[in-house]
């Protein structure tokens, strides 16, 4: 049987790692389908994937533009797929052979992640219906099975579409284990204090001005000699976060890196103190369990599916509580004893997700597809 792959988003962080992992792990589990990726031009020569039974296929096409209706509908007709994989929500809704999706969270519809013009709430909220009445509804109602990182995905799936869950499949993902070797020039980054870590990027559901005012707390109130970092490529979305940390005094406190390599970032977690994950909305959360497989204590909001993922391993806090998310920082940074703790029952937690079982559950939803 031919399976097609969306891999167009392989290079982005969350999605494309989700899906060079499994695929990657699929690749040497199943020898008998016949495997397509489709590929953006520019990340075709960087994907490290090789098998007999693979092959590329370019499709230069943008993420929710008017091409991926049209465009890419073209393009898989022709492949003409057994099975297709979309590894995200969008997808061509005019498309009708058999097909799977994967839909990693419903942040989008829950959370106002735009800038703060008026062409962008515009655009956000034609994108946002566009999304929710039409491309949302009509994936999940089409696919053979949806496919969502964790029970609470599945429930909010379930619960806002008013879909059957036994069509809802879950499939852990998980960490990679091949670290970089750490490699990081911390003066050169601004770095000249032990130091608390946040890595991701800025949209507002993130939370990271709570998580600044929390880290300003734990400096000015309880006088801890710290600096907060902040790794990850640069945005729009960091302009407001830059003027809140003017306004509370911590220009020489908060240091954001802008895009580092995967040494730099093995570096950072190598050489930080602790890990702070404030999100108000997550899908799985790969960066708390990456920290704790570096050997990081870690403290973490206790919203959506966090709990379920990061289990007895993480000291959490309500992420609106400044003072809570604080507290939560200090208790970590002044005990040795629950530093160390933490440290092993991460290790610990990370070793019950892998690549190699997401692969095998996700090879058994499509041997059903296939079936039907």
């Amino acid at each position: 049987m031919k399976i097609l792959i969306d891999g167009r988003g392989i290079k982005k962080t969350g999605i494309g790692r989700y899906t060079e992992n499994t695929l990657r792990e699929l690749l040497l589990l199943d020898k008998k389908n016949e495997y397509v990726l489709l590929v953006r031009p520019e990340d075709k020569d960087n994907i490290n994937l090789k098998a007999e039974n693979l092959s590329l296929v370019q499709a230069d096409i943008e993420w929710f533009g008017v091409k991926e209706q049209t465009e890419l509908l073209r393009i898989i007709n022709e492949i003409n797929p057994d099975l297709v994989h979309f590894t995200n929500f969008n997808f061509p809704v005019a498309y009708k052979g058999k097909f799977v999706i994967t839909i990693h969270d419903l942040t989008l519809l829950h959370f106002k992640n735009y800038r703060s013009s008026l062409a962008s709430k515009l655009f956000y909220k034609v994108k946002d219906q566009v999304m929710r009445n039409i491309v949302l509804r009509q994936g999940i109602g089409k696919a053979s099975s949806v496919i969502v990182p964790t029970e609470y995905v599945k429930d909010d799936v379930s619960k806002t579409f008013k879909v059957r869950k036994n069509k809802i499949q879950v499939t852990y993902e998980a960490v990679e284990q091949n670290f970089a070797s750490p490699a990081i020039n911390l003066e050169k980054r601004g770095i000249n204090k032990p130091f608390i870590l946040y890595v991701g990027n800025a949209y507002p559901h993130k939370n990271l001005e709570r998580m600044i005012l929390a880290f300003g707390r734990l400096v000015t109130k309880y006088m801890l000699d710290y600096q907060l970092v902040i790794a990850g490529k640069k945005d729009s979305f960091h302009e407001g976060l830059e003027a809140a940390i003017k306004e509370a005094g911590l220009e020489d406190r908060v240091v954001f890196t802008g895009y580092v390599t995967d040494r730099e970032l093995a570096g950072l977690y190598k050489n930080a103190k602790l890990y702070v994950f404030p999100s108000l909305s997550e899908g799985f959360g790969l960066p708390p369990l990456e920290a704790m497989a570096y050997g990081l204590p870690v403290v973490s909001s206790n919203s959506t599916c966090l709990p379920e993922v990061l289990g007895d391993a993480a000291v959490y806090f309500d992420p609106k509580s400044i003072v809570e998310m604080s507290n939560a920082m200090v208790s970590v940074l002044t005990d040795d004893k629950l530093s160390s703790e933490l440290i092993k029952k991460g290790q610990k937690q990370v070793k019950k997700y892998s690549w190699k079982k997401t692969a095998k559950e996700t090879l058994a939803i499509y041997d059903k597809a296939l079936l039907k």
